[in-house]
């Protein structure tokens, strides 16, 4: 290809060459006369160009002179060399204050997962006062520097001073992590600062749950507010969601509040003589905690409030529970006789059920056999004070009134004795 290319410009050159003259002068002559020809088209603003030098010579002739004269040209030089550089590097240098500045932040919250808050503070009130350029990776660290002071102000307890690290906030164009932040800390300051309407107060906690429904700290104050002003089906509404979207570390401890609730709610509702609504209740209490108890102990105490003793006897005896046996000794001490002691053992199939046979026996005039039954009970549960009131009252009805007697003073003593160590 090089032989080739070599051949080719010979080519054309050919032509060019036999125009020439011979002469070395007249070829230099021929080269210098396109130069000459634009020299001669551009001669006025060359001739200008060559007067503004001379002109600029002859002002700083005189300067050189003297001493002032070159402390003055050099500044001027250093001044024009500095305005050149900023404009040349500007953006060079809007870059590295905006990296700066983000990075402090970074150092800042460093400090503040080391514990070491002074500092951390300090260095975030930095990047809140900063005004320069944003760095683009993060350009929203301001309004974050401004975000963790009033955090660390109501982490303090200085809530004025965490609302006026809010106020300095600029809300539009946030992501949505820290529009969420914002909400949250404006809740919870004005809450803590008291001096807000509590209407004011619930607006401003609906405005945040519309815009953020799964919002656990957004839920929890519109849950507080519906308890000090006692509306207990916005507690439970509230509450419901708080269980469901609550983080895992505290999911079991919402869940449980909202079971409590619902089981409070049950309660009213049958003391209030709304039997139908306790129903409700307890469908959702099962649904709320499936394998728990609270469910068919509320569902329980719904039949019998409407006189169904037997589906109540069988609702508490499969909770399987402590509770659900105590809950059917009082419905037998309150109604005696009207469930067979063996359709008792077969809903209640626990050493518990045994002894409330046996108390059932006794009333039946069975003596025999419930001195048996409560025998057994009695070995297989130890001596508890549900047990030993129950068997005391058994043998109440067996005619055993010392023994009843001698039974309930040690169950007495036994109460009030220290804990063994």
């Amino acid at each position: 290809m090089g032989k080739i290319g070599s051949v080719v410009r010979k080519g054309l050159w050919a032509p060019i060459k036999a125009i020439l003259p011979k002469n070395p002068w007249l070829r230099v002559l021929v080269y210098a006369l396109p130069i000459v020809l634009v020299l001669a088209l551009f001669g006025p603003a060359l001739d200008v160009v060559l007067r503004l030098v001379d002109l600029v010579i002859r002002v700083i002739e005189p300067l050189l002179q003297t001493t002032i004269g070159r402390i003055l040209l050099m500044l001027v030089v250093v001044t024009i060399t500095a305005l050149l550089l900023f404009w040349l590097l500007r953006r060079r240098v809007r870059e590295m204050r905006a990296e700066a500045t983000l990075g402090r932040h970074l150092q800042a919250t460093a400090a503040l997962v080391g514990l070491d808050r002074r500092k951390s503070r300090d260095l975030f009130r930095r990047v809140a006062r900063y005004r320069g350029p944003l760095p683009d990776r993060y350009p929203h660290v301001v309004q974050d520097a401004n975000l963790k002071l009033a955090r660390q102000s109501l982490d303090r307890n200085k809530v004025d001073e965490a609302l006026g690290w809010l106020a300095r906030v600029v809300e539009p164009g946030l992501p949505k992590e820290l529009s969420r932040s914002l909400l949250q800390l404006r809740l919870e300051a004005l809450r803590r600062q008291g001096e807000v309407l509590p209407a004011t107060l619930r607006r401003e906690a609906e405005q945040a749950v519309v815009r953020f429904p799964e919002d656990v700290n957004m839920l929890a104050v519109l849950r507080d507010l519906s308890e000090s002003e006692g509306k207990a089906q916005e507690v439970l509404k509230w509450q419901e969601k708080i269980a469901k979207h609550a983080p895992p570390a505290t999911r079991v401890r919402e869940r449980q509040r909202y079971v409590d609730a619902l089981v409070a709610a049950g309660q009213r509702a049958l003391q209030g003589g709304e039997v139908d609504a306790a129903k409700k209740i307890a469908k959702r209490l099962q649904k709320a905690e499936p394998d728990g108890a609270s469910g068919k102990l509320l569902l329980g105490d719904v039949h019998r409030a409407a006189g169904e003793f037997r589906q109540a006897v069988r609702l508490y005896g499969s909770t399987a529970s402590p509770t659900g046996l105590d809950r059917i000794a009082e419905l037998l001490g309150e109604n005696p006789g009207v469930i067979e002691p063996r359709e008792l053992l077969a809903n209640c199939p626990m050493q518990g059920g045994l002894l409330l046979v046996a108390r059932e026996l006794a009333r039946a005039g069975e003596y025999q056999r419930a001195e048996r039954a409560a025998r057994v009970a009695a070995e297989s549960l130890g001596p508890t004070p549900t047990v030993c009131a129950v068997l005391a009252e058994v043998l109440d009805l067996l005619g055993q009134e010392q023994k009843a007697q001698l039974l309930r003073e040690q169950t007495v003593a036994r109460l009030l004795s220290p804990p063994a160590n």
